[in-house]
């Protein structure tokens, strides 16, 4: 049985995540063929392989040529529908557009699993911290497009390096503020908050965001948290993130066998 293990002493995001799993060898032409299926075909997915504090990584990024997009932080990809505001400049995705897509294509079916629980934690989690339901719930285009990606993909990656559990460490807490679709919120933001209840954090004294809602939801649908398990050790990868706190801004995917 294989096991994932997720070393976040820099935090979690759907493209650190994304990123640690091509690292420990999942093909991005497979992931990105896979991705196309579900209607998903208006991004690049770019990957490159980086040095961060020494350290080699993997760097994703989805970039979105037409409206000359690139990566948005997570929080710009939901919004609780606004009765006063009829029109909005980007098409949206409802819960149930991107549960459709995700059944309509070629994903397995342990990646489709993965990737609804996934989408349906994010949105109940959304809709709980805004007050409203899930059907209020709506993914903007451009980071609709960021958050399939991260989150499907990482499903796809999971089922490529045929991943059957996974557990993650002990959470750092940080502080500030993070600028999103809503306004100002506080880090850590509420819905990512609310998605790891029942986790265990510790102070890293940090001043940024360091998990994202993206993040968080992968790790409420698909994780366990722990210490680390006994295991015989396969493979180590590092999926990069955006950010520079002073620490290296990496998301260390263990892959043992148990």
């Amino acid at each position: 049985m294989r096991i994932l293990y997720w070393d976040t002493f820099a935090g979690i995001s759907g493209d650190m995540a994304l990123g640690s799993l091509i690292a420990l060898g999942a093909d991005p032409e497979i992931i990105v063929d896979q991705l196309h299926s579900i209607g998903l075909t208006e991004f690049v997915l770019d990957v490159r392989s980086r040095q961060v504090h020494g350290i080699q990584a993997t760097d994703i990024e989805v970039v979105i040529p037409i409206q000359n997009h690139e990566h948005h932080e997570d929080h710009d990809y939901v919004q609780v529908q606004n009765k006063d505001h009829k029109h909005h400049k980007h098409q949206q995705r409802r819960l149930q557009d991107i549960q459709k897509m995700i059944l309509s294509g070629t994903l397995s079916e342990r990646s489709q699993k993965r990737a609804l629980l996934v989408f349906n934690v994010l949105a109940e989690a959304e809709a709980h911290v805004h007050g409203t339901t899930l059907d209020e719930v709506h993914f903007h285009e451009v980071g609709a497009v960021d958050s399939l990606v991260d989150i499907v993909g990482t499903c796809i990656a999971l089922d490529q390096l045929d991943i059957d559990l996974i557990r993650v460490a002990t959470l750092p807490w940080s502080h500030g503020f993070v600028h999103c679709a809503h306004g100002i919120l506080p880090l850590p933001a509420p819905a990512t908050l609310m998605l790891l209840r029942g986790f265990k954090f510790h102070e890293s004294g940090i001043t940024g965001e360091l998990i994202t809602p993206t993040g968080a939801a992968l790790i409420r649908a698909l994780a366990q948290q722990s210490t680390f398990p006994e295991m015989t050790l396969l493979n180590v990868g590092y999926g990069s993130g955006k950010n520079d706190y002073g620490i290296p801004s990496l998301l260390r995917g263990v892959l043992g066998e148990i």
